[in-house]
């Protein structure tokens, strides 16, 4: 029986070029992976930074609304005191 002789170094090729092969597509995917999650963090980071903004926009608001607010209103007179138990004029009731 005449068997055709194998090259042993053609079979063992195969396996390294398979195993090249992935370990290309592994470092690939962490490339892709971390470029990935740079520009998510880079997003994150100005979304944070533009509620930052907003946030201490709405504060200040509010803070400028309770200071004119606790301002006193200025009074048109002694016309419009408050009434006294005095000065009050009593109303007609209907009692049924």
């Amino acid at each position: 029986m005449n068997r055709p002789s194998v090259n042993r170094l053609h079979v063992t090729a195969l396996p390294l070029r398979q195993i090249m092969s992935l370990g290309i597509a592994v470092m690939l995917t962490l490339a892709a992976g971390l470029f990935y999650y740079s520009v998510q963090t880079a997003r994150l980071a100005d979304q944070v930074a533009a509620q930052t903004a907003l946030l201490s926009q709405i504060q200040n608001t509010r803070a400028s609304n309770l200071v004119q607010a606790a301002e006193p209103l200025p009074s048109k007179g002694k016309a419009e005191s408050p009434a006294t138990v005095e000065h009050v004029v009593p109303q007609d009731r209907w009692v049924f």
